[in-house]
């Protein structure tokens, strides 16, 4: 989200952070079993914690980005923070698993898509009206 403007010319944008936490949350999905880590296993008590704490970082990551909205929409603007980021998500859950073996990895990955479940839910709050634009949320706040 990223403390967009109000406009319409947001939606395309919303719709490529969106189209780019999918292939993350996809790219984890996909990887875990091949590393010996079951699907099911991200619903253990541990992971899902982690899962729950990741998904409330996700939304304090955002309520930073919508203080300084000018500072977000900049950085997000170059394509490095945001294919480098869809990267490090995608490919930090494999690596947990190759490094911590299946149960550390479980975790991580469980964090991992946590904090795209946060902001899924952010998302699909500010798309449906029932949030309003994140650059909204401070006032008028300048950087």
């Amino acid at each position: 989200m990223t403390g967009r403007n109000t406009t319409d010319a947001s939606a395309p944008d919303r719709r490529r952070d969106a189209a780019l936490a999918l292939v993350a949350a996809a790219a984890l999905l996909a990887s875990a079993p091949p590393l010996g880590v079951p699907l099911g296993r991200l619903l253990a008590r541990d992971a899902l914690a982690a899962a729950g704490v990741d998904a409330v970082a996700a939304v304090c990551v955002e309520l930073a980005m919508a203080a300084r909205p000018d500072t977000a929409r900049r950085l997000w603007a170059d394509r490095r923070v945001r294919w480098g980021g869809t990267l490090l998500v995608a490919a930090g859950g494999p690596a947990a698993v190759t490094l911590g073996g299946p149960r550390a990895g479980s975790v991580a990955v469980a964090a991992l898509l946590g904090g795209l479940c946060g902001y899924f839910l952010l998302l699909a709050g500010v798309v449906s009206g029932a949030l309003p634009e994140p650059a909204t949320w401070f006032g008028d706040r300048e950087d």
